[in-house]
């Protein structure tokens, strides 16, 4: 286990935490920005804190690897948000391709790796 990446990745899941215990008692607070501005925060927030988890237990990164899961992580977070996210008749639901958007780059560093190796 690699500390210099585990005692981050906790202090930032205490972190949201707390952040979450705070928006449950105060429900009447807000950001200045829009809710896709919020959304897109959350799930930078949350890649960080898996990918800092990830690389305190995974023995030989290497920088492409790391952002071939970052990338990943991020199509996750927005293939659900996709999911979940009610869109009003006529719109397009743009995390379904943020989300494709992000796969797609992740399999081209995929392809790039397996052609050095």
């Amino acid at each position: 286990m690699k500390r210099r990446f585990f005692i981050p990745a906790c202090v930032l899941a205490a972190a949201a935490i707390g952040f979450v215990m705070l928006a449950l008692g105060h429900p009447e607070q807000s950001f200045p920005w829009s809710i896709r501005i919020t959304h897109i925060l959350y799930g930078l927030y949350v890649d960080v804190v898996v990918l800092l988890f990830v690389l305190a237990f995974w023995k030989h990164a290497t920088w492409l690897n790391v952002l071939t899961l970052l990338f990943e992580l991020g199509a996750v977070f927005f293939l659900v948000q996709s999911i979940l996210t009610a869109v009003p008749a006529g719109q397009s639901n743009w995390y379904l391709h943020l989300a494709l958007g992000l796969n797609c780059a992740a399999l081209f560093l995929n392809a790039a790796q397996r052609r050095k190796n």
